[in-house]
């Protein structure tokens, strides 16, 4: 069971393979609330006894694909131990404002899909939820496999919190991003950490050799890191993190190539707790969460030792998903006191390692990573990408915000949506 756990965690963040699966069959997407709906029942008591009856008895969910792991997604505070984010003042409004044109736009898979209306690709693939904001309005919301007020896990999403909590102490003059690591951690001194800046943290580039890889014998540094931090919960998990963190070696210079680990995250909440003299979810909560007009709570994962597992566990609502989407638009921006700074968007449109550019994970495309974000454009638009279909995309020039809920098709396949996400961003859809 451990084993796959640990594989699952390990895929959190591996590229996304974006293909389909065409086999499933749902009826055409009629009108509700003004969003699409796909007739999605939810689940039937038997198949709520037969999920709850496996995961009680610890039997593997993972590698089941679809309606297993899909219960599991909508589920995740039954299965872990989680910490609440709580609400505080006015809701953020939604305006409902729904585009016929954007539920038809015509978009381009890899798959053997070929090109489809975008409402008819929700009702063929791994998709739960797909939201399109455009200057703070709901253009388009799609259900076809969740309630609305359903909370479905980001995965890896949830790392940009940790990059927005960094921005937020560099613009309390808390923290300086071009300072060693081991500047803040004296335990990461004479390691394979020391010199590492923290913006080459940020930017997936800190040349620590500790891949997220769980077979072979490149597997048992990123294992061991992991039961450090109590990710799964386990007897080996240190009261310290640090401690195991300090054995890690350099294999490269930091700021030279790009490496997606987790262990970065994980480095970089630590940090800001450590700056910010409060648990990762306080501070979200009183800087982020209880600022941006959220409607629900949210929910942290917790490993052991009341840890945040800020890699890859946040659950919330899809609506609340976007609304942390419109901090980084001009429409959810207030110009007295912004969540998100002029400065920190700067940094994540303009002031990218240069050197970090590689194709995209979903086209032919350049692109750069930075501030956690795994695909920064030319024209200022961004994305971040999770685990098995879960995505927020930003444009901020064209006061856009893409968010999506997914869960593996029956191969492990994941949804197109990164792609389809860029391709209505520059379909002229949402131009002036």
């Amino acid at each position: 069971m451990k084993s796959i756990i640990y594989l699952y965690l390990i895929l959190l963040l591996i590229g996304c393979s974006s293909n389909t699966d065409a086999t499933e069959n749902l009826p055409d997407s009629i009108s509700s609330n003004n969003y699409e709906t796909y007739s999605y029942q939810g689940f039937t008591l038997e198949e709520i006894r037969k999920f709850n009856e496996r995961l009680q008895n610890k039997e593997s969910w993972f590698g089941e694909g679809k309606e297993l792991n899909r219960y599991a997604h909508l589920h995740f505070s039954e299965l872990f131990n989680h910490g609440l984010i709580k609400r505080s003042g006015e809701i953020r409004t939604l305006p409902e404002a729904p585009r016929k044109d954007i539920s038809s736009f015509i978009s381009i898979t890899y798959s053997e899909l070929g090109e489809l209306p975008l409402n008819k690709y929700l009702q063929k693939v791994g998709v739960d939820g797909l939201i399109v904001l455009h200057k703070g309005q709901i253009v388009f919301e799609s259900y076809p496999r969740m309630f609305k007020d359903d909370f479905h896990i980001w995965y890896s999403v949830s790392k940009i919190f940790v990059s927005t909590a960094i921005a937020i102490l560099e613009d309390q003059n808390k923290l300086d991003v071009q300072q060693p690591i081991d500047f803040y951690f004296d335990e990461l001194k004479n390691s394979g950490w020391q010199g590492v800046p923290v913006i080459d943290i940020l930017a997936m580039s800190s040349g620590i050799d500790c891949p997220e890889i769980f077979s072979g014998p490149d597997a048992a540094c990123f294992t061991r890191i992991g039961e450090a931090y109590g990710w799964p919960p386990s007897e080996n998990a240190l009261k310290n993190p640090l401690v195991a963190l300090a054995t890690l070696e350099s294999k490269d210079t930091s700021g030279k190539t790009f490496e997606y680990t987790s262990i970065n995250t994980i480095v970089l909440t630590m940090l800001v707790e450590k700056v910010s003299g409060v648990i990762f979810t306080d501070f979200i909560e009183k800087e982020i969460w209880q600022k941006m007009g959220a409607e629900n709570y949210g929910l942290m994962l917790k490993t052991s030792y009341g840890r945040d597992a800020t890699m890859l566990g946040i659950s919330t609502t899809l609506r609340d998903l976007a609304r942390f989407g419109l901090l980084f638009v001009p429409s959810g921006r207030t110009e007295n006191d912004p969540v998100i700074s002029d400065a920190y968007l700067e940094k994540i449109q303009t002031k990218m390692n240069k050197k970090l550019q590689t194709q995209s994970w979903f086209s032919e495309e350049l692109k750069y990573n930075g501030y956690q974000w795994d695909e920064i454009y030319e024209d200022g638009d961004f994305y971040k990408n999770g685990l098995s279909g879960q995505g927020l995309y930003i444009s901020p020039s064209r006061d856009l915000v893409i968010a999506f809920f997914g869960t593996y098709n029956s191969d492990l396949e994941w949804n197109e949506l990164p792609y389809i996400s860029r391709q209505l961003a520059r379909s002229g859809l949402f131009d002036e």
